[in-house]
């Protein structure tokens, strides 16, 4: 296993519907299990492929329920065959770093697809789990939290000790965030160069 770059919203495979997975080898295999170590070392609670440049419709969720042990899932071509209630809570993402938002949910959901081996899978989830399996979905058909969420409640997590949780929320446009995280991006991609050029020099 090894990680994996996790990109920013504004690379366009993050605006693409992913592809349907045709057949479950040694290459989804391993990216699945690259998936699950990036997620953990992110830290996160869901990772779509599409969000480390594989358009591909897979996703891997942490199930963080308190009265059981967490499980990861792998799920393969995942379908939401079932929405049931509603729920409004504020979501962050690994591609939007640093941002959040309040974005309503259904709070009960089934979702269906094939595991890791390509055996059918049927999830049944709810509150934050159904959340974040909702939210991977979102990923698959090149849908960003943002799209959802309330235009108010939209801003940058800023370190703020004088507030209890740590941090402030800094209200944001979308257009704004849009333009950072490009920006951003560019940054990335430039820095990402000069290192490769710097290695391809070494002697």
């Amino acid at each position: 296993m090894s990680l994996r770059k996790i990109l920013l919203c504004t690379d366009p495979v993050l605006r693409r519907k992913a592809d349907r997975v045709r057949e479950v080898d040694d290459e989804l295999w391993q990216l699945l299990d690259d998936m699950v170590e990036t997620l953990i070392a992110a830290p996160g609670l869901g990772l779509a492929a599409p969000q480390v440049g594989v358009s591909k419709r897979c996703l891997v969720a942490r199930d963080k329920a308190d009265s059981e042990e967490e499980h990861v899932y792998k799920i393969i071509n995942p379908r939401v065959q079932s929405r049931r209630g509603e729920q409004w809570a504020y979501e962050g993402c690994l591609s939007l770093p640093t941002l959040q938002a309040e974005v309503c949910r259904p709070l009960q959901v089934v979702v269906t697809g094939l595991d890791e081996h390509g055996r059918p899978l049927r999830v049944e989830a709810e509150g934050l789990f159904a959340r974040c399996l909702l939210h991977e979905v979102d990923h698959l058909d090149g849908v960003l939290f943002i799209d959802r969420a309330e235009p108010d409640s939209i801003g940058w997590m800023v370190p703020d000790e004088s507030e209890e949780d740590g941090y402030r929320l800094e209200s944001a446009t979308v257009p704004e965030v849009m333009a950072a995280f490009e920006r951003m991006r560019r940054r990335q991609e430039e820095r990402e160069q000069r290192e490769q050029e710097g290695q391809e020099d070494a002697p």
